[in-house]
Parts: structure tokens; sequence; C-alpha cells
């Protein structure tokens, strides 16, 4: 984050993304209430989701970057299954990733798991996150930043994070970090 940004104006950005969230929140409401109106409600499950968070002060930054911290990996993701599968509303807490998508489409349209897809589809609840296997998720970074190679692997389980930065990335060795989320839910004692 820039050194000239004060708190207040790092508030005024928060400000700025709360009300493009509600935004956001109105128009797939419009979206919604098309479908609705033409009777398509019963049949269709709804899917909502970003593809990465943001740092919004976390770490006295703003934005995102080549980080693999809770702010910018714990993104909001909604599965309204259609009404008429009468599958019961749940709140699942098993880690889960985005790759999940192309099977949990294979599951809605009624098809086998595609033998191509990267994980499970997404659970309906915690008891069918264990049996699908959801325990843990892996998430990569590859990308060349301001000139620097970046190559992060990092896996999320039991509350635990754990990256590692290949050779090349922060030294000729790499390194990487451990974060404890039940003790240090903020990410900052790299143990």
């Amino acid at each position: 984050m820039p050194a000239t940004l004060t708190a207040d104006q790092v508030r005024e950005v928060n400000a700025f993304t709360h009300v493009e969230n509600e935004l956001i929140d109105d128009a797939i409401g419009d979206v919604l209430a098309a479908i609705d109106a033409r009777g398509w409600s019963s049949d269709l499950d709804v899917l909502y989701t970003t593809d990465h968070g943001e740092f919004q002060g976390d770490f006295g930054m703003l934005f995102k970057g080549p980080y693999h911290v809770d702010s910018l990996m714990r993104l909001p993701l909604i599965w309204r299954p259609a009404p008429n599968t009468k599958t019961l509303p749940s709140r699942v807490s098993a880690p889960v990733g985005l790759v999940s998508l192309a099977s949990t489409f294979a599951h809605i349209a009624g098809i086998e798991r595609p033998n191509y897809t990267e994980a499970p589809r997404l659970p309906v609840s915690d008891s069918d996150a264990q049996t699908l296997g959801h325990e843990r998720v892996l998430t990569e970074w590859d990308s060349v930043l301001f000139g620097k190679i970046v190559h992060l692997r990092t896996i999320c389980r039991n509350n635990w994070v754990c990256t590692a930065a290949l050779d090349g990335t922060m030294n000729k060795f790499g390194e990487g970090e451990l974060y404890d989320l039940t003790n240090d839910p903020l990410q900052h004692v790299n143990r």
C-alpha cells in the first residue's frame, strides 16, 4: 500500500468495496427475479463466487498479489441447488476449491464426473464433504510479477495453511510459510 494512504483513505476504499458489493447483490437480485418471472427458478441451480479476495488493508496492503493468505484465498462461494432437488440448505465448513466447479456442473446435469476433472463436486453438507474427500485444498500461483518469477504451492488443511515458495521465487533455495489459523487467524506468526 502506498505510504501516502491514511487510515481514513483505507476506510474509504473499503467503503467503496462494500458499495460495489451492494450493487452486485442488487444486480443478481434483478437477474434472479427475471428468471423467476419466466418460471425457470425451480429447475435452476445458482452458483456465485469470485476468483480471488482482496487485502483491503490486511498486512498494510490493498488489492491483491502473489500471497496465499486467508484474505485472498477465502472466497465467497454460494451454491443454491435447484429447489426441485429438495436439497436442504446448509453451510459447509470443509475447505473447497474452485476446481470443484466442473465436477459440480456435471453432477447438476446428471452425468458422471468426467475423468479430466481435478476435484470432486462441491459438498452439500459437512458429512458429504468427508465422503467426497474435501479435507484439504491445494492452491497454486505461477507468474512473472514485476520481473520476478513467482511459484507458490499451498495446502489448507485442519485450519493450517502451509505455503512453499519454489526455488527462485524468494531466493535460490525457496522458502515457505506456515500459519495456524485457529490461534493466529490474522496470519501474523510464521511458524
